[in-house]
């Protein structure tokens, strides 16, 4: 179980603080999609980055399981992020001098799986999600829709819990965005934890649990 428990984060500017996020409480469910969504500049991305790890929070805290994220030292929330965290990015943030099936492999040779195993997994990966007859392709050679069913596969390399979605449809056409839609309820429905920010009103639509952010400040909403 993830969850953010009074979470907020503040940040000190020349002209005063400015809360990004401020007091969140929200349990993120096993086997469901929750959306965050908001304007542009609410926070939503921070709260990713919080609930990840890669920032610190001011007060509160996130936890996964029984572990304290925000209490950890920045070499051991890498460990858990490797292992524990798969992530999707709007620009899909593919290496671009490896192949789709390289990408793929590579979290998984940080994690020490042996070079057959790491091959063998990335196709059933990139077949999964459509996309194994481009594994010998670089990104540059593949739409915007596979590049991102490659950047979710590769986000499942390492078996994570938790699967974490910056805005991963925001550059796609309608079809591919649904396809990579039913990408994200399938992950879920094995009992990962999904987690999206979004614009996409569709995707928002369709997610189990919704919060929305302004200024800041979390609604949810079942």
């Amino acid at each position: 179980m993830l969850r953010a428990e009074r979470l907020a984060k503040i940040y000190t500017t020349p002209a005063g603080p400015v809360t990004a996020v401020a007091d969140l409480d929200h349990r993120f469910a096993p086997g469901a999609v929750t959306a965050i969504v908001g304007p542009s500049g609410s926070g939503k991305s921070t709260l990713l980055n919080l609930l990840a790890g890669f920032d610190e929070p001011t007060s509160g805290r996130v936890w996964l399981g029984d572990t304290p994220m925000s209490t950890l030292s920045e070499a051991r929330r890498a460990e858990l992020r490797l292992h524990r965290f798969g992530f999707v990015f709007q620009s899909s943030n593919l290496i671009a001098v490896l192949s789709a099936r390289a990408n793929v492999a590579f979290p998984m040779g940080l994690a020490g799986v042996a070079r057959r195993e790491r091959i063998r997994r990335a196709e059933q990966l990139l077949a999964r999600f459509g996309v194994a007859h481009r594994a010998s392709h670089v990104p540059s050679k593949l739409s915007g829709g596979e590049r991102q069913r490659v950047a979710l596969a590769r986000a499942l390399a390492n078996d994570p819990e938790v699967l974490l979605a910056d805005e991963p449809t925001g550059t796609l056409d309608s079809a591919s965005g649904e396809r990579v839609m039913e990408a994200l309820r399938e992950v879920a429905d094995e009992g990962r934890t999904v987690v999206v920010v979004t614009h996409d009103a569709g995707l928002a639509a369709d997610a189990d649990a919704v919060i929305r952010i302004r200024d800041g400040r979390p609604e949810t909403a079942a």
